[in-house]
């Protein structure tokens, strides 16, 4: 194993949460349109009407206010299902796909939100990992990780929604977190900020913090040298990498160096990044990591 500077380490662990949360959370850049039947006599209630619990409703009325279109399609297509008599679980899938879709879709103005809003994104998105990892939950092991990212789209999509069934803990943690997404991107629309790129002074200080999460934290460190050593290796090999990391507590990790980073920075940085990952665009997500990191 060669050695690893921690800026080398910082750039991997970036670049491998970021891939993990496309993995794991993103559908892909676009959500299958569903073929709905054109009858006009079909009535169509709010699409709040099907879920008797308050973390849903709040995401539907997220998503009304956000965008009203894919709104106005989900209010159909609930109403055809439930009067195929799907049960609450098909009907939460269905609302499930639909606001997972939205990373795609909100990207652009999550782009535009305010440093506060990235830092409750991420916030939102660690208190699930807190709470898969309190759990001891193998979804923080590197195996569920990498068994997601090797996974087919036809198989995608069953198997995480799988991960989220109705009532759970994590459909709850799905629901909030997805209203928070939503929220910012619709106040972003009406009231965008403009962040500017990254400069070479961000660079720097994301430098630093990268060397202090590679003095910090050795056991992970390691861990994370092996997949930045395995990269290009063999697909392989980087599974097996990937297979031997903690997910959760690489992301917690991230997290905290995020959170060390001036306000101002943190805002471009995540400006960046964030609306990259959420669309998928993991080539450009690590192309950025290593500029921010210079590694050639």
């Amino acid at each position: 194993m060669r050695l690893f500077s921690g800026l080398q380490v910082g750039a991997a662990a970036l670049a491998l949460v970021g891939a993990v949360f496309v993995g794991v959370f993103a559908f892909g850049p676009e959500r299958m349109q569903p073929t709905l039947p054109t009858d006009k006599t079909l009535p169509v209630a709010e699409p709040g009407s099907y879920f008797p619990d308050a973390a849903s409703k709040s995401a539907i009325a997220a998503l009304e206010a956000a965008n009203p279109k894919v709104a106005e399609t989900l209010s159909r297509e609930l109403a055809f299902a439930a009067r195929d008599g799907t049960d609450q679980q098909g009907l939460a899938d269905i609302l499930l796909q639909a606001l997972f879709a939205q990373f795609g879709e909100q990207a652009v103005y999550i782009q535009r939100g305010k440093v506060e809003d990235f830092d409750l994104i991420l916030f939102g998105m660690m208190t699930g990992v807190r709470q898969l990892e309190a759990a001891n939950s193998p979804w923080c092991q590197g195996p569920e990780g990498a068994a997601f990212l090797s996974t087919n789209d036809d198989e995608l999509v069953p198997a995480l929604l799988d991960k989220f069934p109705y009532g759970s803990a994590q459909y709850v943690w799905a629901m909030n977190w997805m209203t928070r997404i939503l929220q910012v991107a619709e106040q972003a629309q009406n009231f965008p900020t403009r962040h500017g790129r990254p400069t070479s002074r961000d660079e720097y200080i994301l430098q630093e913090e990268g060397r202090a999460l590679g003095s910090s934290q050795w056991a992970l460190v390691l861990q994370i040298a092996n997949f930045a050593n395995a990269e290009g290796q063999s697909y392989q090999a980087m599974q097996d990498a990937i297979s031997a990391i903690d997910v959760c507590e690489l992301g917690l990790a991230v997290e905290a160096v995020s959170e060390r980073l001036p306000p101002q920075v943190r805002g471009r940085i995540w400006a960046d990044l964030m609306p990259e990952i959420m669309v998928g665009n993991t080539p450009y997500a690590l192309a950025r990591v290593q500029d921010y990191f210079f590694i050639g």
